[in-house]
């Protein structure tokens, strides 16, 4: 209802003093689109406090300085960050691109190399090491052939969905005395363990003039991919809890579950290797 509102009480001088005010503050109003003018008519803008203050006959109108101004400023760092942003993560793209064509253009001197338990008690040894990684079969140390050489070569076959073609691995058990340097150190990628810490007496991987002490089973499988064989229903040992080993189970006699397990190897090694050890890979 508009009762109570009629303007037929009030006297014409304050109706034009109302009329004053309505129109000074419409020629301060703009047409509001988006958050862009809003901020913009902030900027532009002040809001007005007219404090009098008595100075003989003369009154002085301050004004409020406060407005959006400082939250364009905001605005703008804020967009040139993300702009800056941008472009450092277009530079560490570049400088990682150029990291991964660096590693690709090098030369890998010999072969990556597979290390096996040096122990009777482990199912996968080096006597049976070719049956195993070659031919995804196990085959028991009665059935096993003597092994002249001590080291032994095996071909696999990459997934296509990591590039494809074929590497050359060496497997040995003996790497106190095989590997003589810290480049012969670099060439493992995988260590099959047996469960006791005394399997890395004497291992330098990670080997540098300032590195003192043996290698700890932590430190080997955090440079290369850990793997574990056992049987199904034998007791894993304790000490691998800690370690960062994928798991393995052959059994005593379904000969199917060795390329279940001969796989697993693989696939694990090749996604590894993929992260890790990438100049090892075939060249596409």
């Amino acid at each position: 209802s508009a009762s109570g509102y009629e303007a037929d009480k009030l006297s014409q001088e304050m109706l034009e003093k109302d009329r004053a005010q309505v129109e000074k503050i419409t020629n301060f109003e703009i047409p509001v689109g988006n958050s862009g003018s809003i901020l913009r008519c902030g900027a532009m803008s002040s809001n007005i406090n007219t404090n009098k203050k008595r100075t003989g006959n003369e009154s002085e109108t301050t004004h409020d300085q406060r407005n959006f101004a400082r939250v364009l400023d905001l605005f703008k760092e804020s967009e040139k960050e993300q702009h800056q942003s941008k472009n450092g993560s277009k530079h560490g793209s570049r400088h990682s691109k150029a990291l991964q064509a660096q590693e690709s253009a090098q030369e890998s001197k010999g072969n990556p190399i597979i290390i096996v338990p040096n122990a009777m008690t482990s199912p996968i040894t080096l006597m049976n090491a070719e049956d195993f990684f070659q031919k995804a079969k196990y085959t028991t140390r009665e059935k096993s052939q003597k092994i002249k050489e001590s080291t032994v070569k095996v071909s696999h076959v990459l997934s296509s969905r990591l590039g494809g073609g074929t590497i050359e691995f060496d497997i040995i058990d003996n790497p106190k005395r095989l590997l003589r340097s810290p480049s012969d150190w670099d060439r493992v990628v995988a260590v099959l363990a047996q469960g006791e810490a005394w399997q890395f007496k004497g291992w330098k991987m990670g080997w540098t003039k300032e590195k003192k002490g043996e290698e700890t089973p932590v430190e080997v499988f955090s440079k290369s991919f850990g793997f574990y064989i056992g049987f199904e229903g034998a007791p894993v040992p304790q000490e691998l809890m800690g370690w960062s080993v994928k798991h393995g189970f052959l059994s005593r006699d379904k000969r199917g579950v060795d390329t279940v397990v001969s796989s697993g190897f693989w696939n694990g090694l090749d996604e590894w290797m993929k992260v890790h050890k990438r100049h090892f890979l075939p060249k596409s």
